[in-house]
C-alpha cells in the first residue's frame, strides 16, 4: 500500500494527455482540471463510503477490491476483472460525484461527468493496482 494520496496517483496515472482531455471538456485550464480531478476522486469515495454503510454496500467493495488484489498487474491499457468490478463500483458513484463536484466548481454537471469518463476508469486501475500491493 502506498502512502501517496490517491487523487495524486490518479493525476500521475492520467498524464498530461489525458488531462488536457479533461480541460478540454471542462473549457478550462489544466489547473482547474487537476482541481476536478481532485474533487472528483475525493466525491468518489466520499460516495463510496456512504454507500458502504448501506446493506450490501460494503459487501460490494470488499468483493471487488478482493477480485483486484487477487488478480495480476494488467498489460499497459487492458482492463481486468478486478478493475472492471472496482469501475462498476465507481461507476454508481459518478452521478453523484458530479453533482458535486459540478457544485463546487462552478461547472456544468455534463462537463463534469464527461470528465467523470475519463477519470472514473483511472481511479479504478489505481484502486486495482493498491489492492494488489
Amino acid at each position: 500500500m502506498t502512502d501517496r494520496p490517491l487523487k495524486d496517483e490518479v493525476l500521475d496515472e492520467l498524464g498530461d494527455d489525458r488531462l488536457n482531455d479533461i480541460a478540454g471538456l471542462l473549457h478550462a485550464d489544466t489547473d482547474a482540471a487537476r482541481h476536478v480531478v481532485s474533487g472528483s476522486v475525493a466525491s468518489l469515495t466520499g460516495v463510496l463510503t456512504d454507500d458502504s454503510l448501506t446493506p450490501g454496500g460494503t459487501a460490494e467493495l470488499c468483493q471487488a477490491i478482493a477480485q483486484a488484489a487477487v488478480e495480476p498487474e494488467p498489460r499497459s491499457g487492458t482492463d481486468t476483472v478486478g478493475s472492471e468490478l472496482v469501475g462498476a463500483v465507481l461507476g454508481k458513484a459518478a452521478e453523484p460525484a458530479a453533482r458535486a463536484v459540478a457544485k463546487k466548481q462552478g461547472l456544468p454537471v455534463e462537463a463534469v461527468a464527461g470528465a467523470l469518463e475519463i477519470i472514473l476508469p483511472v481511479t479504478a486501475t489505481v484502486l486495482a493496482r493498491r489492492a494488489r500491493a
